[in-house]
């Protein structure tokens, strides 16, 4: 999933020229509101403030720090605001296998007081969406969702952005099962530096102009009432699905692999048609998500498909920043696959469900051939009923980072 992420954007950068358009001199037009950019960073958690447990061979416990960790991710985001405001994604590719500590895809949103700007070294403070995982010897996955503050400073240069950057997470205690029967209280790494480089790709510039001199209001206007605007569009993009409630039957039955939290990277597929005049979405969309909890001798994976159809209206476009919500409602096959020592067992269930989606589309006119969307979904009472009658819950807050939204009429002038 890593390498089709960043073969997609790679693409981008084929398709379109690169440049920093947000300057003062030009003003805060909708073509200048926001850009993409993706590069690579490399963040050192310290081993200050750590404290783990663990039996030793004559089961006597002793307390260690938890070791230095390394991790690289590529980012993937963009520039808003007119450079005040930058949203990235964080997504990891290696980690030190010495360290039981790492971190899963990172939602980051830094704030800057004075825009970036060519040739300037500009603070920002921040803060964001951290999955978080421990695993120690033979124990459970520990996985949850932080949200530290960070702080940095970024140096651009042309279409270059150079960052320093820092980071506390605040809340790193944790309660961890050392084995089956006993658990211990734990302090996770809490402070972390960081180094990284991204390039901005500017897509959207050119046309500009024609949108300043009136002629895109023209073309939009000619092109919608003979339904040209109208079109199929295909979708995909990278998604996780977050877990909302915890499950009476785990934590009966093996609390010490703890509770599933946060799903697998999975993609997303979509099929939709779009309808100009009214500003409308219909769309289907397919997710296949998975979540695993593994620990001593219990093993659960919990899976979900499910094939949504949802109606998202546009309610409002502020520079190009164009934000949907609507009704939707899904199919749904859900299963729990588990085994505990030696026995084993699947169960399965189906159901529809009403939900909701919500998110914005970056858009900076209608007459596009494709955008860039973020969305999320929520469908409540999704569950399995397990062996006793006690359930294991699928409520889920789905979160779809970015997905490419193409319009293959556009593109073949149909």
């Amino acid at each position: 999933m890593k390498h089709q992420i960043v073969v997609l954007f790679f693409l981008f950068i084929q398709l379109k020229g690169w440049t920093q358009p947000y300057t003062s001199e030009n003003g805060h037009t909708r073509h200048r509101f926001a850009q993409l950019n993706i590069g690579l960073d490399t963040r050192l958690f310290s081993e200050t403030g750590t404290a783990t447990y663990v039996k030793n061979s004559l089961g006597e416990i002793e307390k260690h720090n938890i070791d230095n960790s390394i991790e690289s991710r590529i980012l993937i985001g963009g520039t808003h605001f007119w450079g005040h405001v930058d949203f990235c994604l964080g997504i990891p590719i290696a980690h030190s296998k010495s360290s039981p500590f790492y971190t899963g895809v990172e939602t980051a949103v830094k704030i800057f007081p004075w825009r970036i700007e060519h040739k300037k070294l500009r603070p920002y403070l921040g803060f964001t969406w951290l999955p978080i995982y421990f695993k120690q010897e033979n124990g459970t996955t520990y996985n949850r969702f932080k949200f530290p503050i960070t702080t940095g400073f970024m140096y651009a240069r042309k279409n270059h952005l150079i960052e320093l950057s820092c980071g506390f997470n605040y809340d790193n205690r944790a309660e961890y099962y050392i084995s089956e029967t006993e658990k211990k209280n734990i302090q996770l790494p809490k402070l972390w530096i960081g180094f990284g480089y991204k390039f901005m790709i500017e897509t959207t510039l050119s046309a500009e102009k024609n949108w300043q001199n009136g002629y895109t209001k023209k073309l939009t206007d000619t092109l919608a009432t003979l339904g040209r605007l109208n079109g199929f569009t295909l979708g995909i993009g990278p998604s996780a699905a977050f877990f909302l409630k915890s499950s009476a039957y785990n934590s009966e039955t093996a609390p010490y692999a703890d509770q599933h939290k946060g799903s697998k990277v999975f993609p997303e597929f979509g099929l939709g048609y779009y309808l100009h005049k009214p500003d409308v979405q219909i769309n289907l969309s397919y997710r296949y998500i998975k979540s695993e909890l593994q620990a001593y001798n219990f093993t659960q994976n919990a899976y979900r498909k499910a094939l949504t159809f949802e109606i998202m209206k546009f309610l409002a476009d502020y520079h190009g920043f164009a934000v949907f919500a609507g009704p939707a409602i899904s199919y749904e096959r859900l299963s729990v696959d588990e085994n505990l020592g030696s026995q084993s067992r699947q169960i399965n269930n189906e159901m529809w469900r009403p939900g909701f989606t919500f998110g914005w589309d970056i858009r900076p006119n209608r007459l596009q051939s494709w955008y860039l969307r973020t969305n999320l979904r929520y469908f409540p009472g999704l569950a399995v009923e397990m062996t006793g009658g006690k359930k294991i819950a699928f409520d889920q807050l789905e979160f779809n980072f970015i997905q490419f939204v193409l319009f293959p009429g556009r593109i073949l002038g149909k």
